[in-house]
């Protein structure tokens, strides 16, 4: 097979990966984008609020923490039933039903009780865990390296609890994005997805509040993560790379693969365009290698940043855009 590869140490029919979403939250779903030709799948997130809340409603408590809004829906839910077992059984009856890697992922903030659950995950069946740390930088008193510490923190003490891989999700806001890749990489991090898109804020103007603004990403977003695959994989970060946001169609892929990403991961496009949008972007993938005569995706992965300077290219780049402007 071509488009054959591996992430996360787990073998991958192609290198196309269904994201974290509502489309991986239930097993006709994940068996649908198997069939379309998916590589693996994340599952629809479980929240460390979800998590907490069962823990404490084992302990006699009913109370239940607030979080930023991109988990309404969750919280607004899981007091209907036990939320741990619901994720267990969906890990345990994906694995029944198809054959590619499924990798469990948790939202989470902080470390605590919760990461002993990540054990019950590994086994129920989980080939890989997903952490999508989202750490919210408004405090104005909060230190940007308390948070970084925050997040290797996390991960260590996940590490000590599972031995399935475990790769973490990053946002894109951090001052020094190489040096929290390689933190985390010398953490444990087997894989890195670039990167977690935060649901954006928009106002109703006649209202006059604060509403969600557009959940999916645009293709335009996928330059900013085609940099930084190409600037970490250029720099050696000793970690498979997955490039997330703005991934819609197979030759996408392609410019992520040749900057140096092991696997992409989609989402807004099967929203777009159906989940068998999967075939069509597999079999453009295979169209560009038989142009080009590879005959494997990691003859070619890496390429486009072994001839020339990437961080010279972006500043040569940076200095055209502003003489043309000019």
């Amino acid at each position: 097979m071509k488009l054959k590869t591996s992430y996360l140490g787990l073998e991958l029919k192609s290198p196309i990966i269904v994201s974290s979403s509502t489309l991986t939250g239930n097993v006709e779903s994940i068996k649908h984008c198997a069939e379309a030709g998916a590589g693996a799948v994340v599952l629809k997130s479980i929240f460390e609020e979800q998590i907490l809340s069962d823990i404490k409603k084992e302990e006699g408590y009913t109370d239940i923490y607030n979080s930023y809004f991109e988990a309404q829906e969750y919280l607004t839910t899981f007091m209907r039933g036990n939320e741990i077992d619901i994720y267990v059984k969906l890990i345990q009856e994906s694995k029944k039903v198809v054959d590619i890697p499924i990798i469990a992922s948790v939202n989470c903030t902080s470390k605590g009780e919760w990461i002993s659950i990540a054990k019950e995950l590994q086994v129920a069946g989980a080939d890989a865990l997903e952490l999508n740390i989202a750490i919210a930088a408004f405090d104005r008193d909060l230190n940007p390296r308390d948070i970084e510490t925050e997040y290797i923190d996390i991960l260590t003490e996940v590490e000590r609890n599972i031995n399935i891989p475990v790769s973490v999700k990053l946002g894109d806001h951090f001052t020094n994005i190489s040096q929290m890749a390689f933190n985390l990489t010398k953490a444990g991090a087997k894989g890195l997805v670039l990167f977690n898109r935060f649901y954006n804020p928009d106002i109703n103007i006649e209202k006059m509040n604060v509403v969600p603004g557009n959940s999916m990403s645009t293709q335009e977003e996928n330059h900013n993560t085609l940099r930084w695959i190409s600037l970490l994989s250029s720099q050696g970060v000793p970690c498979e790379l997955s490039a997330s946001r703005g991934v819609y169609t197979g030759e996408d892929v392609v410019k992520q693969i040749l900057a140096g990403a092991k696997t992409v991961q989609v989402c807004s496009t099967l929203y777009r365009n159906g989940i068998d949008h999967i075939k069509q972007m597999n079999a453009d993938i295979e169209a560009w290698m038989d142009r080009h005569n590879f005959n494997d995706v990691e003859s070619f992965r890496g390429l486009a940043n072994k001839k020339e300077d990437i961080k010279v290219a972006e500043r040569l780049q940076y200095l055209r855009r502003n003489y043309d402007l000019h």
